[in-house]
């Protein structure tokens, strides 16, 4: 069986396909290329040969319907929509399961498919970066957002008179002496500070003195990794989830006609 998936996020649209469980192809895209001709380019030229079943994820529903009729078009399944109703086997403890964000659960259910029975926390570093507590029965307690390492660098910039757009590397020192290198090194170690403050308290109000893995990803994950903050790192753990959601029984979501 081979399985297409997709997540479309507010910068990118990820992807995969899965050859049983293996994934055997992912890609990544700027999420403008996610509709019309940029999807032809991406998907349709990359993926050779018959696709059995799709999943897709979005955190933009304007372009959900139009990267549906696509996957339709191109290879003639009607994807799975994952949406906090769907049968996908995770409990949702927000107030409101709704408000949960797709792409948040679609990386829950790919840690607990991978992990099962171990209480995660899941730290998605992507536009925003997510702190997501999933407790080892398949429960998502909650958990935290905050924006993520490069808008910290673009909200300065656009923000003050004089300072720039720095490119975002790993600062080789933390004493700055050049106002790049200053920006450099707070935007690195205040991310990584603020990641490791919020993992500590989440980690303790969900499950107290219970050692927790943390798993880093999204595309920023690396940028995260200083100082050991990460269990293991899993770049893919959203393409994980919408590949189990394609095997799970229940009446799923599907693009209208």
């Amino acid at each position: 069986m081979r399985t297409l998936v997709l997540s479309i996020g507010n910068t990118s649209l990820f992807g995969g396909v899965f050859s049983g469980n293996r994934l055997a192809d992912s890609f990544r895209a700027p999420v403008r290329d996610a509709a019309g001709r940029g999807f032809d380019r991406l998907v349709t030229v990359r993926i050779r040969g018959k696709i059995d079943a799709a999943v897709v994820c979005s955190v933009v529903p304007a372009l959900t319907p139009g990267v549906a009729r696509q996957v339709t078009g191109a290879f003639g399944v009607r994807p799975r929509i994952l949406t906090s109703d769907s049968p996908h086997g995770i409990k949702i403890g927000y107030r409101d399961p709704r408000r949960l964000g797709v792409d948040r659960l679609a990386a829950a259910i790919g840690a607990h498919a991978r992990f099962p029975k171990r209480n995660v926390l899941v730290v998605d570093c992507g536009t925003a970066t997510t702190v997501t507590a999933l407790r080892r029965d398949g429960a998502i307690l909650g958990g935290a957002i905050f924006p993520g390492i490069e808008l910290w660098a673009r909200a300065l910039a656009a923000h003050t008179a004089q300072l720039p757009e720095i490119r975002l590397r790993k600062p080789v020192h933390a004493l700055g002496r050049t106002p790049e290198e200053a920006i450099a090194s707070g935007i690195w170690h205040g991310h990584a500070g603020a990641l490791r403050e919020v993992i500590k308290q989440i980690s303790q109000e969900a499950f107290g003195k219970t050692r927790a893995l943390v798993i880093g990803t999204g595309g920023n994950a690396e940028n995260g990794a200083v100082g050991g903050l990460f269990s293991i790192l899993e770049p893919n753990l959203i393409l994980y989830g919408l590949a189990a959601c394609a095997k799970a029984p229940g009446v799923w979501d599907l693009p209208k006609s």
